[in-house]
């Protein structure tokens, strides 16, 4: 097929979150580049309420658009989202949350990237973050802190921040991030990014069908979005779309505590690399030094959050008491032992 005619479709996996998913499949629909599948992977108890909906409302309303409303194998995003991908047939895959609201023009404009690339140098795009959905302004209750804390919290936030930067939470499995020479026809609508954010990816259909996302991290699969994005960098470069444009609403009301997200983000972390580095006693040095500027900083976040448990702080030090053990498993006991060790963290919750 020619790059002239590239169709897309959208993931979505979800789980117990009818409302917000639903508004998310109507900005979805409402594409000014009609999508060729809008693909929901649902491990809700009452999915097929939600299914009924979709049919009954949106598939009506939209009939060019093939709805592919499934119940999901497994309760995880990773597994979810394989699922979905298994089920697509369009040429552009994007894979978003439930909870992120696309632009009108946002499919339009990545597509249109992927069309100007036509020698396929690009393996993804991630679409420009918005600070408001499409339709609606989000308010937000406000802040009473007195004007001196604020600054004093301000500062503090920003040396958390200096410390550790957003692209070493996750160490690359080369220990360095690949370098591309973005195309000149491309430099006007995108620039090169190191990864891409989970709520909001695109790749060409052939990437994802040589990556799979790691089903071995089950329910809150994180870091399982730059685990993809980092393998799907060394087939090809990954862009950031400057005029396509996204909403993430960041639901703050987790199924899960700080302790048990950030003691996951670490240990998936370890699971991961001990899948695919090709030098383990390098990873630790890096991740142990990686894990003590993390104890800092979380336990500035936490206080600063007046979460006096310091739920964060002791996540982390969860993950430094026991990814030694994840490092010496081979990949195939990992595959077996860790989803039932991630499931006992779980039912702490």
């Amino acid at each position: 097929m020619s790059n002239q005619s590239l169709t897309w479709s959208v993931v979505i996996p979800t789980y117990k979150r009818e409302q917000v998913l639903l508004k998310c499949l109507v900005f979805a629909a409402q594409q000014t580049l009609l999508a060729k599948e809008i693909i929901v992977v649902d491990a809700s108890p009452e999915w097929e309420l939600t299914k009924n909906l979709v049919q009954q409302d949106l598939a009506i309303k939209y009939p060019k658009i093939n709805w592919l409303y499934v119940k999901a194998n497994y309760a995880s995003s990773a597994t979810q989202r394989n699922q979905g991908i298994e089920l697509n047939s369009a040429d552009i895959i994007f894979l978003i949350d439930d909870d992120s609201f696309m632009y009108p023009n946002c499919a339009k404009e990545v597509v249109s990237i992927y069309t100007q690339d036509t020698k396929h140098q690009v393996a993804g795009i991630m679409p420009k973050l918005e600070s408001s959905p499409p339709d609606i302004k989000i308010s937000l209750s406000a802040d009473k802190s007195p004007v001196n804390f604020k600054i004093i919290v301000a500062k503090l936030r920003a040396l958390a921040k200096k410390i550790i930067k957003d692209d070493n939470i996750f160490i690359p499995y080369d220990f360095s991030f690949p370098k591309y020479s973005l195309p000149n026809e491309l430099k006007v609508a995108a620039h090169p990014v190191a990864m891409i954010h989970g709520a909001r990816m695109s790749y060409r259909k052939e990437i994802l069908q040589q990556i799979k996302f790691e089903e071995t991290l089950k329910r809150y699969a994180v870091n399982e979005d730059n685990d993809v994005c980092y393998r799907a960098s060394r087939i090809g470069m990954l862009l950031h779309a400057l005029d396509a444009q996204i909403f993430h609403l960041q639901d703050s009301n987790s199924r899960l505590s700080r302790f048990t997200t950030t003691a996951l983000w670490g240990l998936n972390q370890a699971v991961l690399h001990r899948f695919h580095s090709h030098d383990i006693k390098r990873f630790k040095t890096v991740f142990k030094k990686l894990l003590w500027r993390r104890l800092f900083t979380q336990a500035i976040k936490d206080i600063l959050d007046r979460r006096w448990s310091l739920p964060s702080t002791r996540g982390i030090w969860f993950v430094m008491r026991n990814y030694k053990q994840i490092l010496l498993k081979t990949p195939e006991e990992l595959h077996i032992w860790y989803p039932e060790f991630q499931q006992i963290l779980l039912d702490r919750d």
